[in-house]
């Protein structure tokens, strides 16, 4: 991880999926608040204040003043094992049940280059082979902080671990690749896939378009994992 922030207080090997999981895991039934010193707690605090937008942004906190990394788009996994960091919210629905709150968004597609690609050596692969999932309950009350948002619990997920996940993923991505060989990125939708997806990504119109090989610009997309996925993933807990 070449963007790790100059900071003693983590206590992690980073070439070492195992030490970062045993790391990772000191959150589960946890909060955030619990493991930050003061002055950071107030300058997360001070952010919410100033952009109350990014009021859900637990995950970039977590990545900065946790793992002590900066943020960034980089095509590869966060840490130099081939790990990828998610943090995404789950929530109670009024049966008393937990479920997934999203999809879990992955890497933008880029969609001229990704028509020369093969599954097995997919970039898609190459950044979310391994995940270090985190799942947090998002209280949906507006008025609790982010750092109080309890950690519900932390694993590594292996697309490759279970043969039917795997046999899916592939038939999705190849799914959403042929259809933009076949210069119809444009038409692409979550619709057409089971558990990998194609979200779209991008706040502005302006900014949200790209290029396909051939075809009009289509708007831009990000792998994602489904929320149909993220269910079956929580139910196989």
């Amino acid at each position: 991880m070449s963007d790790l922030l100059n900071n003693n207080s983590h206590h992690f090997d980073e070439y070492s999926q195992r030490s970062i999981l045993e790391y990772a895991k000191r959150l589960e039934r946890k909060t955030l608040r619990e493991f930050l010193p003061k002055e950071e707690i107030d300058l997360i605090e001070s952010n919410i204040l100033a952009n109350p937008g990014n009021k859900g942004k637990l995950g970039h906190n977590i990545e900065k003043f946790y793992f002590r990394y900066d943020l960034n788009s980089a095509s590869e996994a966060d840490f130099p094992c081939d790990l990828e960091l998610k943090v995404t919210p789950i929530k109670y629905i009024n049966n008393g049940q937990l479920r997934p709150k999203e999809r879990l968004v992955c890497n933008i597609i880029n969609y001229v280059n990704i028509v020369h690609e093969s599954w097995e050596s997919s970039s898609f692969l190459e950044k979310n082979r391994y995940t270090l999932l985190i799942r947090y309950i998002d209280p949906m009350n507006e008025s609790i902080n982010l750092l109080d948002y309890k950690i519900f619990d932390v694993q590594i997920f292996d697309i490759f671990k279970n043969p039917d996940d795997v046999i899916q993923f592939e038939k999705d991505w190849n799914i959403i690749v042929n259809k933009i060989k076949n210069c119809k990125a444009h038409l692409l939708s979550e619709s057409d896939t089971k558990y990998l997806g194609a979200c779209t990504k991008g706040s502005t119109a302006a900014k949200s378009y790209r290029s396909q090989s051939c075809g009009p610009k289509a708007k831009q997309r990000a792998f994602c994992f489904k929320t149909k996925f993220m269910r079956e993933l929580l139910d196989r807990k």
